[in-house]
């Protein structure tokens, strides 16, 4: 159920900023009961609700809606919030280099079965 996992996300993230939801719920100009209902799955965000409260809490929108954030390593976090503060002119750089490890190494690893 995709409000589960919104709300899950969004309890993540905001304990990830150390905010309480009385803090957060202000910043976002919700009340702190509906920002509970949110972090429960129990409300359904409008789209215009999740921008906001992505932008509050420092991540891409989008990654409110992935499945289990919480079982990416500490650092790819760190990492990952580092690259959604840099300009796309970086971000494309460090894509490029990425990808070719990957391609690099695909050709390298055994294959799974």
């Amino acid at each position: 159920m995709i409000k589960k996992i919104v709300g899950k996300n969004i309890k993540y993230y905001r304990i990830q900023k150390s905010f309480s939801q009385t803090e957060a719920a202000s910043l976002v100009g919700i009340t702190p009961s509906y920002w509970g209902y949110l972090e429960r799955g129990q409300k359904n965000p409008s789209i215009e609700l999740v921008a906001i409260i992505s932008e509050v809490l420092g991540v891409k929108a989008s990654l409110l809606f992935v499945e289990s954030p919480e079982n990416l390593s500490e650092e790819l976090m760190l990492y990952l919030h580092i690259l959604n503060n840099m300009g796309n002119q970086h971000i494309g750089f460090i894509l490029t280099i990425i990808k070719a490890y990957i391609d690099l190494h695909k050709d390298l690893s055994p294959v799974h079965e």
